[in-house]
C-alpha cells in the first residue's frame, strides 16, 4: 500500500478517539463549530425550522470536512479541528479515495420534527463501540439502521473511522468492486450481512483475486476510476430535485423563495413533473414543458396568481347571481382550489358497484306530493322518479312560457342531474323515505297520463322514515319538487345506508395521482383571508386518510369538505418585494420554505463575468457558493445590514445575455432590466455604500453599449 495516499487515516483516527470524548459535552463542540468554523462551511447545520442544531452526533461532525466541497476547504477545515482536537498527526494533505457526503445530505439523523428522541444517542454509541471494538457494535449498528435519514452512508462513516475493518458501500465502490463479480447491495444491509460481505471482500483479497490488499486501497482506486468524486445520490443537480421532491411528499405543501431571477417559476414544471412521475425520458426543457402541459390539460395542475384583490370565494366558493323567472337566485359557485380537491378525489376512489359518480350532488325530489301518493308509488315500484309541468311539452327551451312557473326544477330535472348522483324521496318536510342513485339522462314518457318527466333509478333503500332536519342544516324541506340538498354530503348518505342495513359502499383504491396547485407569489394575496378556515386542513396529517383528519362544513353551500391526501400546493415567494406583506406564522407552519439562491448557468448565452461583477456587490463569499450550492450567502460590505443577501441578490436568469434565437440581448438586459433593479434599491436602502454601486452602475452601461 502506497501511504502517500493514505496519509488521511492516522489524522482521521485520531480525530475520531478526541471526538469521543465530547460524548457527553456535545454543547461545547457545538459552540465551537458555530464560532471558530467559518459560517460558509457550517451554515447547512440546521433544522428545517432554521434554528441552530442543539444536538449532533460524531459522523455528522467529521462530515463538515467529508462533503463535495473543494479540497483546498476541506484541507483549512481539518486544520482548525487539529487546533482544536490537539490532534498529533498531520493534517491531510489530499482526500483521494476518501467517500464524499452529499452536500444536500449531509446528516445522519433527520430533523427534529422526524426523528425519535434517541436517535442521536444511538448515532453516538454505535460510534464508541466501533472504535472501542466492542461486543455492543451489532446491536447498536442495527438499531441505528433503522432510523430515518441513515443509509449507505453510514458504512462510510465507519470507513473514516476505521478503514482497516469497514468498507464503505458507496456507489464508486459498487461499481469498482462489480468487475471482480462482487454485487455489493445499494441499500444498507443488516450488521451481519455487511460483514459477509467484508469477509467476502477480505478473502477474495487474500485469494488474489482482488488485486488491491486492503479497503483503503479499493476505495482509492475506485474512486480514481471514476470520473469525479462520485456522492452517494445523484449529481447535484439531480440530488436537488430529489431533495426538493422528499420534502414535498412530506410536507404536502412548499415555497420557493429567492429574490428575483432565482428561477422560482423555472423549476415549478420540471417538479410537478417529477412529482407525477411524467419525466421524460429525454429532459430537454422542451421535453419537460411539453409533458407539464399535458398534467395541465388534464385538470391535474391548476396554476394561479395570487393578487390583493383575490378572496375565498374565488379560491374555495362563493355565490353567484342568477337571475331567473325576474327575480335573482344566487348559487354556489365553486372555485379553483375546491375544484381541484373534488377531482382529486376522485380519481383516488372510485364508487364501483352502486354507480355513484365521484363527487356526486345529493338531490331532493318531491314525487308529486308529500306521503302516499300513485306517484310514489309507481315510482318506488319501478325504479325511477317524475316530474310534472307536462303542459310545457317534451323540450324545454328559452322560448318557453314558463306561466306557471317551473323554470329552475326544469332546468335542474332535464340539464343539471347527472347520472351517478344522488336522489333523496321527500315524504315529508323532514322526513326522507327512500334513497337512490340516477341511472339515465332524462326521458319523456307519453305512455304515462301525468308527470311524464322521468329519470330511471337505482333505489338502494325504500319505505324507510328518515328525519333529515338536522343533516339538512337543521332546515325544514321547501315545497320545490327539485333541488339541491348541498348541506348534505356522501359520507351522509353512507350513514344512513349503513343504519339500514345497507352494506357499506364497496370503494376500489385507484393509485393516487397527485393534483397539484401552482400559486404564483403567494405573498401578494391574503392567503388567510383566501384559504380561510380551510388552512388547517392544508397539514399533512389532517388530510383524508389520515390520523387526524379534518372535515369542516363550507359556509355557502353548508356541504362537508376535506383536503385530499393527493393534493399538493407548491408556490412561489419573491423575497426582494417589499411592498407586499409577509406571511404569518399559522402560513409559515404549514409550508416548507425551499431557498433558491443565485448559481452559475450551463448556458451559451450566460454572462458569468457580469454575474459575479453584480453578485459581488449582495455577497462576499461568491466563489465559495458557485463551488457549493449548499453554502448560505454571507453579505457583502455595501449591503446594509437590514437586508439578508439571499432576499435581494439578484439572479442568474439576468445574466443570459443571448435569446432563444442567438441574438445578443446585453444592452436590453442590461439597461431596462439590472440596472433599474440596483437603482431601485439605492432608493430603498438596500445599499449602504452606494458610491460604489453607482460606479459599478457605471462600468454596466459602457459594458451594455461594447459590441
Amino acid at each position: 500500500m502506497n501511504n502517500d495516499h493514505f496519509s488521511w487515516i492516522p489524522f482521521y483516527k485520531e480525530v475520531a478517539e478526541k471526538l469521543l470524548t465530547y460524548k457527553t459535552d456535545r454543547a461545547d463542540l457545538l459552540s465551537w463549530i458555530y464560532q471558530s468554523l467559518d459560517s460558509k462551511f457550517t451554515s447547512y447545520l440546521h433544522e428545517a425550522s432554521g434554528d441552530l442544531l442543539s444536538d449532533t452526533d460524531p459522523f455528522t461532525v467529521l462530515g463538515i470536512f467529508n462533503r463535495k466541497i473543494k479540497a483546498e476547504n476541506r484541507i483549512e477545515i481539518t486544520k482548525q479541528f487539529k487546533e482544536f482536537l490537539q490532534i498529533t498527526s498531520e493534517t491531510p494533505k489530499d482526500f483521494d479515495g476518501i467517500p464524499v457526503l452529499n452536500p444536500l445530505n449531509s446528516f445522519f439523523f433527520a430533523f427534529e420534527d422526524k426523528r425519535n428522541n434517541n436517535d442521536i444517542e444511538n448515532l453516538w454509541e454505535l460510534f464508541e463501540q466501533v472504535l472501542n471494538n466492542e461486543s455492543g457494535m451489532e446491536a447498536a449498528f442495527d438499531l441505528v439502521r433503522k432510523q430515518p435519514q441513515i443509509n449507505i452512508k453510514i458504512t462510510m462513516g465507519l470507513y473514516w473511522i476505521s478503514p482497516e475493518r469497514f468498507i464503505a458501500l458507496d456507489r464508486n465502490n459498487r461499481n469498482y468492486l462489480a468487475h471482480y463479480e462482487l454485487n455489493l447491495p445499494p441499500k444498507l444491509p443488516i450488521f451481519s450481512d455487511y460483514m459477509k460481505i467484508i469477509e467476502e471482500i477480505r478473502q477474495k483479497m487474500n485469494d488474489g483475486k482482488i488485486a488491491e490488499k486492503s479497503f483503503p486501497e479499493i476505495s482509492y482506486n475506485a474512486a480514481w476510476g471514476a470520473e469525479n468524486d462520485v456522492v452517494e445520490d445523484e449529481s447535484d443537480n439531480e440530488s436537488w430535485y430529489s431533495e426538493v421532491l422528499k420534502v414535498w411528499k412530506y410536507k404536502k405543501n412548499i415555497i420557493l423563495q429567492g429574490a428575483p431571477g432565482t428561477g422560482k417559476t423555472y423549476e415549478i414544471p420540471e417538479l410537478v413533473v417529477r412529482l407525477c412521475n411524467r419525466m421524460p425520458q429525454h429532459t430537454d426543457r422542451e421535453d419537460v414543458i411539453h409533458a407539464y402541459k399535458q398534467l395541465v390539460e388534464e385538470k391535474r395542475v391548476v396554476f394561479t396568481t395570487f393578487h390583493q384583490s383575490m378572496d375565498y370565494e374565488d379560491f374555495i366558493e362563493g355565490l353567484k347571481p342568477e337571475v331567473s323567472d325576474g327575480s335573482v337566485n344566487y348559487i354556489v359557485n365553486d372555485g379553483l382550489f375546491k375544484s381541484l380537491c373534488e377531482r382529486a378525489q376522485a380519481s383516488s376512489t372510485q364508487n364501483s358497484n352502486w354507480g355513484i359518480r365521484p363527487n356526486p350532488v345529493v338531490w331532493k325530489v318531491s314525487l308529486k306530493a308529500t306521503y302516499d301518493n300513485p306517484v310514489r308509488t309507481d315510482c318506488l315500484k319501478n325504479n325511477r322518479i317524475r316530474i310534472g309541468w307536462d303542459e310545457y311539452g317534451e323540450l324545454i327551451s328559452e322560448d318557453t312560457n314558463f306561466k306557471d312557473g317551473g323554470r329552475i326544477v326544469l332546468d335542474a330535472f332535464i340539464n343539471q342531474m347527472q347520472v351517478g348522483d344522488i336522489v333523496m324521496s321527500c315524504y315529508s318536510n323532514r322526513l326522507i323515505d327512500a334513497i337512490g342513485v340516477i341511472t339515465s339522462d332524462y326521458k319523456w314518457d307519453d305512455t304515462l297520463p301525468e308527470y311524464k318527466r322521468v329519470r330511471y333509478i337505482k333505489w338502494l333503500v325504500k319505505n324507510i322514515k328518515e328525519d333529515i332536519f338536522d343533516l339538512n342544516n337543521q332546515k325544514l324541506m321547501t315545497l320545490s319538487t327539485v333541488y339541491r340538498l348541498n348541506s348534505i354530503t356522501l359520507d351522509d348518505v353512507l350513514n344512513i345506508l349503513t343504519k339500514y342495513g345497507v352494506k357499506s359502499l364497496s370503494e376500489e383504491k385507484k393509485d393516487e395521482e397527485p393534483y397539484i396547485l401552482v400559486i404564483d407569489e403567494i405573498n401578494r394575496g391574503n392567503v388567510s383571508k383566501i384559504f380561510g378556515e380551510l388552512i388547517t386542513l392544508l397539514e399533512a396529517d389532517k388530510r383524508t386518510g389520515e390520523e387526524s383528519e379534518i372535515k369542516v362544513r363550507l359556509p355557502y353551500s353548508k356541504s362537508g369538505f376535506k383536503v385530499p391526501n393527493n393534493v399538493y400546493v407548491i408556490a412561489t415567494m419573491n423575497t426582494a418585494d417589499r411592498s407586499v406583506g409577509g406571511l404569518d406564522y399559522a402560513i409559515r407552519r404549514r409550508f416548507a420554505f425551499i431557498p433558491l439562491y443565485p448559481c452559475l448557468l450551463d448556458n451559451p448565452g450566460f454572462n458569468e463575468e457580469l454575474f459575479r461583477k453584480v453578485s459581488e456587490l449582495f455577497v462576499s463569499n461568491y466563489d465559495a457558493m458557485m463551488q457549493d450550492y449548499h453554502i448560505r450567502p454571507v453579505a457583502s460590505d455595501y449591503l446594509s445590514e437590514e437586508f439578508e443577501p439571499a432576499d435581494v441578490w439578484i439572479g442568474q436568469s439576468y445574466f443570459i445575455m443571448q435569446d432563444k434565437n442567438g441574438i445578443d440581448q446585453t444592452f436590453n438586459r442590461l439597461q431596462y432590466e439590472v440596472i433599474p433593479i440596483l437603482r431601485e434599491y439605492i432608493r430603498d436602502g438596500v445599499f449602504k455604500d452606494t458610491e460604489t454601486i453607482e460606479q459599478v452602475i457605471m462600468e454596466l452601461e459602457n459594458d451594455s453599449y461594447d459590441d
